[in-house]
């Protein structure tokens, strides 16, 4: 019988990482080639006036994978890596997409209402500036240690850092983006904010965001038909007989699906003490 307590499937945040490394690669390679195919790649998937009056309706959310030089990816990968991991074991692989998507989005059009000098928006800011608000306001006091010029060990608590880093980005959207002295597009990281503050109210409501993938189980045959819409369908009350390792692990299954999809923090103290009883259980 299999684990799930092994997790062999990856993290969204992981799987961003690698999606945006092979962006990159690709990119660099276009630019080897060809440099109007590199021209093309930008004009087709980078976000810009052009782009939205062209309708090129993917570009608010394509223009993310581009970046310019290898530092900014490393910045937003380092940013992925360690804030984006741990909202998303905080919130769920399906939220963690849902606020990147929706991040990538009010982003571009942030910054598409005071940009219109023909430049283009590239790079993934606006999803880690997201998950770095959604993060902070959810444990506003539970204290992080951070690498000060990557070598010099700070403590301080997320509520700091969201108030540190709001005030640096409006400072320079108001004193270099608007003054076009920068090629930074701080607003753009303020539109990511934002949609963190926004993901975080939403998630804090009790509500969840759909699910984007339909998921096969193994543990249900093709022999199970569609319940007829005529007949009342019962909410399924999972008591589990803790006695018996069959039933262990279907509850298990479902517990991890549930973490998977919506965070550990949907978890009722019912499953937390039933995840804490089968470790035990399931290592003998």
């Amino acid at each position: 019988m299999k684990n799930r307590f092994a997790g062999s499937e990856k993290m969204g945040s992981e799987v961003l990482i690698f999606v945006l490394i092979g962006s990159f690669i690709l990119q660099c390679f276009c630019s080897l080639i060809s440099l109007d195919i590199e021209a093309k790649v930008f004009y087709y998937f980078s976000f810009s006036v052009s782009a939205f009056e062209s309708f090129l309706i993917w570009t608010p959310f394509s223009y993310a994978l581009l970046h310019d030089g290898p530092m900014h990816l490393v910045m937003n990968l380092i940013g992925l890596f360690f804030i984006g991991k741990a909202l998303e074991s905080d919130i769920g692989k399906t939220n963690f997409y849902w606020l990147a998507g929706i991040s990538s989005f009010i982003g571009a059009l942030l910054w598409l209402f005071f940009n219109d000098n023909g430049e283009i928006l590239i790079g993934a800011s606006a999803v880690v500036m997201s998950s770095l608000a959604c993060f902070c306001l959810r444990n506003p006091n539970q204290e992080i240690t951070l690498l000060l010029f990557f070598i010099l060990p700070c403590r301080l608590k997320p509520k700091w850092i969201i108030l540190g880093v709001l005030g640096v980005e409006i400072y320079g959207f108001i004193f270099s983006e608007l003054q076009g002295a920068t090629g930074i597009a701080h607003s753009a990281h303020l539109g990511g904010m934002m949609s963190g503050a926004f993901v975080y109210s939403f998630l804090k409501s009790g509500r969840y965001f759909p699910s984007l993938v339909f998921k096969s189980s193994s543990r249900f045959n093709n022999k199970t038909t569609r319940p007829s819409k005529k007949n009342k369908i019962k909410k399924p009350n999972f008591k589990v007989n803790l006695s018996s390792s069959t039933d262990i692990q279907v509850e298990v299954d479902r517990i991890l699906d549930k973490i998977n999809d919506q965070g550990f923090g949907a978890l009722s103290e019912k499953e937390k003490h039933t995840l804490e009883k089968a470790k035990g259980l399931l290592k003998n």
